[in-house]
């Protein structure tokens, strides 16, 4: 079998389809219900910033709300449903509850242009959601900066994504995105989880002295103007706890993890998810392909192993006889994000691309640089074949490069790991790889 490059035939969707298949991303944002947890959450922010807004003094500094918490665990609603409530008072507040957010100037910032571009869809369906508050966060610090600005609260979204170092080719020239903010805003609330942070020029980890550490930042707040909530139920991935655990030993610490009880034949009796380890690429995508007719939102997905380059030219991911399929394109000017787009069942994702949102399936190639420790029975990344050559910048805050290449592969394989909903297929490139996962099936 060989898998063509030719673009793949997907029958024609009706009207009321293609407006689902459309909005999927912005209903899971914008019209989810809240549980229990989330609203509490929610509501507790909303009287933070009431609190600190009524008690803002000028030489006292910003408060700082912080929601920590790992993929899918439902920080971007949260933080999304804050948001509409924030601008909603702002704009239509007419009693005395939350009275001091009238006519108030906030912002939601994420540093993600995929994620923006969601953001900016769904503004469009309130109109107390003006476009100028939805900000990438150079363009915000810039814009305060030049006009002597100072805004009231200013939401971070994907904050792990903020710049820990200057980066004039951004037009960025101080030396923290958060550092900046925290002289410019009243009130900042951050959403972050330090184990997607993806390059040297973003990079955050509470555990090494390399890039920026957001508890460096937020120690500087006094302990009455500072709250942090971590969110601990998982959302996205409908799982059982065994793939969940699957997951987390073979991301976070490499570990050749036991194959899921659950997901053997004998146990399945739970057709939740759907979890499978391929020996053959081209077939994970043959099968994906089907996946995407019943499902649709089924996408291919590898770790940043393969050549890319923004000029224009088609770059592919070769593994195998059978498996040869280009990399996303670049689309700026696209609206709909990657994930949703008809034609991406053609191409496989990165990590960019796919960060911050959901698929049903995910298809995902442990790439080149995620190899085979015999020895130590655990996976050996490879870094010199990541191909992420800007992500790997030095830096003068990085003092352990080697070990921040390493953080940066397994963040990246966390990331794609956790994209799908209903299902996780798995292909390793490394043929020792392959064989010792296969071989945890009879663990």
């Amino acid at each position: 079998m060989t898998v063509s490059t030719r673009s793949y035939k997907r029958p024609r969707r009706t009207p009321k389809q293609q407006q689902d298949h459309e909005t999927a991303a912005m209903n899971k944002l914008s019209h989810v219900e809240l549980s229990e947890e989330q609203a509490k959450l929610r509501n507790n922010i909303l009287h933070f910033i009431e609190e600190h807004l009524s008690n803002y003094g000028v030489d006292s500094g910003p408060a700082m709300f912080v929601i920590q918490g790992d993929a899918g665990t439902g920080k971007s609603v949260v933080l999304n449903s804050l948001f509409n409530e924030i601008q909603r008072l702002s704009k239509f507040n007419t009693g005395p509850e939350f009275e001091v957010l009238q006519g108030t100037q906030n912002f939601l910032i994420v540093n993600h242009p995929e994620m923006l571009k969601l953001y900016v869809r769904i503004c469009k369906n309130f109109n107390h959601i003006a476009r100028s508050s939805l900000e990438r966060p150079t363009s915000l610090i810039n814009n305060l900066t030049k006009n002597k600005k100072m805004a009231d609260v200013v939401i971070i979204d994907e904050a792990h994504l903020l710049a820990s170092s200057k980066d004039g080719f951004k037009r960025f020239m101080g030396d923290n995105h958060l550092e900046e903010l925290m002289s410019l805003a009243k009130i900042l609330i951050i959403v972050y989880d330090e184990k997607q942070a993806l390059r040297t020029g973003c990079y955050w980890d509470e555990d090494s002295s390399n890039g920026a550490s957001l508890i460096s930042y937020y120690d500087q707040v006094p302990l009455d103007k500072k709250n942090w909530y971590t969110l601990k139920q998982q959302f996205r991935v409908a799982a059982p706890d065994d793939v969940l655990l699957w997951i987390n030993e073979i991301s976070t610490s490499g570990k050749i993890p036991k194959f899921p009880k659950s997901m053997l034949k004998a146990n399945k009796s739970n057709k939740s998810f759907d979890f499978k380890l391929w020996e053959d690429c081209g077939e994970m995508y043959e099968e994906l392909k089907l996946k995407n007719e019943t499902h649709g939102q089924c996408r291919m997905l590898c770790t940043y192993d393969f050549p890319y380059r923004l000029d224009g030219k088609d770059y592919f991911v070769t593994c195998g006889d059978n498996f040869k399929l280009r990399w996303d394109r670049y689309a700026p000017r696209e609206l709909m994000p990657w994930s949703e787009r008809a034609d991406t069942i053609d191409e496989v994702g990165s990590v960019y691309t796919i960060q911050g949102f959901d698929l049903n399936y995910a298809g995902v190639i442990l790439g080149r640089s995620i190899g085979y420790d015999p020895i130590n029975d655990c996976i050996q990344l490879k870094p010199e074949l990541y191909d992420d050559h800007a992500g790997f910048v030095r830096k003068k805050n990085i003092q352990d490069p080697h070990s921040v290449r390493s953080k940066i592969i397994m963040n990246s394989l966390n990331v794609l790991l956790t994209r799908g909903v209903k299902g996780l297929y798995v292909y390793a490139y490394d043929s020792k790889l392959r064989e010792r996962l296969s071989k945890s099936r009879l663990e």
